[in-house]
């Protein structure tokens, strides 16, 4: 169904879109047609025996290119969907053999074929409700139901819960903490399955944690990785299954290593041996000094199988000449212990973070960014590509829908912004920072929200006008995306308010009053307090935190009505925020008790 609003600049607070753009709303699962036709008409598995046997009419050259390709969950639903369609269709020509030719007959046969209809209709809108249920599940911030207030469904005591981590792993919550890995049933709270560890245990990927950003970093861990340094400074990694099956391995107890999605593990080594930590030269105004002719060595990253120690890939990382502070930590003086000294640290300046399907490496002269399978997104010739991500140049991250944006190197300008590369090899200019949602509801409207200089617009990701500007909001200032949902976005105002715009036409749709996030006198301060975003589709949950003055400790959990941005429900908490996390669709969160689920 193709849905055209038409901005209303009598509306308060009316973005006043310069352009409409018409765009699709998706009522099934691209790539899986209704009657399950393959991409020559037929079924999946080749000419249905029902056909008539007539030549496939000449394509239309103007014709509109083919959805894109579903996914995995898309393809099966859409295979049985077929199955259920070529028998339908199988016994329709048998009954066509046997109409009646009785006035009466064809009464009976009528009202039958009616019935019939009708029970086709319903059944298709079923199968359809459930794609789009799928798809919002999958989807990065996607759960169940938040029509009514959750309530604790059920809880598990941890000794130390706030050094606790939830990791989402397909069907499973994994709660890391205790010494022990253990895999919960999101829904229940049943334990299924206990994997001990000892000492000090990281596991993942980690969702980000603390403020919320796009919440495509989110994927689940499949198999989970941990890796453990014990107190005698061994360390060993562990692959955990989803059904508990684990595996383990010593590494080296000086490696520098952090788990990676899809079962790796990543490997940072600097060149050059050991690297001591080494005294600077601090001048009378207190500026540190490198050591004269000091060198900053190569790291080498790489991506291993985390079960077998098996390499996927690697690249060496070119150092350049270093800022003095990125080679710096500092110690307790020799003279003042209270006064804290320079010193120069290559092995703990160095940095290694996934976040949002980008690896990011940084150290004593070293930046760089990779995709997960080893391509390299900064430019490995100038050192100084890699751009800082709040200096406007542009940041990595990956997109929702697939691909990925990076800076715009092909643009001119001191502020070039960025591109989004998308999966099927195109690359759109975007004429400034994408805005990357924290939660959708897994529809891809065919285009990006774009910060371009202090206004938004929106730019086309479709083939048929990639890159061209289908509206834009002058007064709309738009610095995060917190969902993205059934043809609505929901922005942080540069000067305050949340506010939720028609995604086709840029046309506001309500702004939700600031005293409801409690931010009244700090209105410039909505994207550092708000720590994730979550929906259903029909109501998008907001924790923030319940004292923005931070004198006080304490989170409220916010349900705002997508269709209006009236508050539907709060829950407020005593536990300062630690984690809240969405498996399968049900939520689960840290509490100064331990885990517990909500729904």
């Amino acid at each position: 169904m193709t849905e055209r609003t038409q901005p209303d600049p009598a509306a308060p607070g009316s973005s006043d879109p310069e352009k409409v753009h018409t765009f699709e709303l998706i009522d099934e699962v691209p790539g899986a047609s209704r009657d399950g036709a393959g991409p020559d008409g037929d079924g999946p598995d080749g000419p249905d025996p029902a056909d008539d046997g007539a030549p496939e009419p000449a394509e239309d050259p103007e014709a509109e290119p083919a959805p894109r390709e579903p996914g995995r969950v898309a393809v099966a639903l859409a295979g049985a969907r077929s199955a259920a369609g070529r028998t339908a269709r199988r016994g329709g020509a048998a009954v066509r053999r046997r109409l009646p030719t009785t006035r009466r007959g064809k009464v009976l046969l009528a009202g039958g074929t009616a019935a019939v209809v009708v029970l086709a209709v319903v059944g298709g809108v079923l199968v359809d409700a459930e794609l789009r249920h799928r798809a919002l599940l999958a989807a990065p911030g996607g759960v169940r139901s938040l029509a009514e207030k959750p309530t604790e469904q059920w809880s598990i005591e941890l000794d130390n819960p706030i050094s606790s981590t939830l990791v989402g792993m397909p069907g499973v919550l994994a709660v890391v903490g205790d010494s022990k890995v253990r895999g919960v049933d999101p829904a229940t709270g049943e334990v299924r399955w206990t994997v001990d560890t000892s000492g000090s245990t990281t596991c993942g990927p980690l969702p980000v944690l603390g403020i919320g950003g796009p919440a495509a970093s989110a994927v689940p861990a499949d198999p989970l990785v941990c890796v453990t340094a014990s107190g005698d400074g061994a360390q060993v990694v562990t692959t955990i299954d989803r059904d508990g099956a684990a595996t383990t391995r010593e590494l080296d107890a000086d490696a520098m290593v952090l788990p990676a999605p899809g079962g790796g593990l990543i490997h940072l080594e600097l060149s050059g041996g050991e690297h001591e930590q080494e005294p600077v030269v601090v001048d009378k105004v207190g500026t540190p000094h490198l050591p004269k002719g000091f060198v900053a060595p190569d790291l080498t990253v790489s991506v291993e199988d985390a079960s077998t120690g098996t390499e996927r890939w690697s690249a060496v990382v070119a150092a350049a000449d270093p800022d003095v502070t990125t080679c710096l930590t500092y110690n307790s003086g020799e003279d003042d212990p209270d006064v804290p000294a320079p010193v120069l640290d290559v092995v703990g300046s160095v940095y290694g973070n996934v976040q949002h399907e980008v690896l990011r490496v940084d150290g004593c002269g070293i930046a760089a960014a990779f995709l997960l399978d080893g391509t390299r997104l900064d430019d490995p010739e100038d050192a100084t590509d890699l751009p800082e991500e709040d200096t406007g140049e542009g940041s990595y991250a990956s997109l929702p829908d697939g691909g990925w944006v990076g800076p715009d190197r092909a643009a001119e300008g001191t502020t070039p912004g960025e591109a989004a590369h998308l999966p099927d090899g195109r690359t759109v200019p975007l004429g400034g920072q994408a805005l990357v949602p924290w939660a959708t509801d897994g529809r891809d409207p065919g285009l990006l929200l774009v910060r371009a200089g202090v206004h938004t617009e929106a730019r086309s990701t479709d083939e048929r006008d990639a890159g061209e500007v289908l509206w834009s909001a002058p007064r709309l200032r738009a610095t995060d995306l917190l969902a993205r949902v059934a043809g609505t976005a929901v922005v942080v105002d540069e000067l305050g308010p949340v506010r939720a715009v028609d995604l086709g036409t840029g046309a506001e749709r309500w702004t939700l009053d600031p005293e409801v996030l409690g931010v009244e006198d700090l209105a410039w301060g909505v994207e550092s307090m708000v720590f994730g975003a979550w929906t259903d589709g029909d109501t998008l949950l907001l924790p923030v935190s319940a004292d923005p003055t931070g004198e006080s400790s304490g989170l409220r959990l916010l349900a705002i009505d997508l269709r209006d941005g009236s508050l539907r429900w709060e829950i407020d908490q005593e536990t300062p925020y630690t984690q809240l996390i969405a498996v399968d669709g049900y939520l689960a969160q840290i509490t100064q008790q331990g885990v517990v689920g909500l729904g």
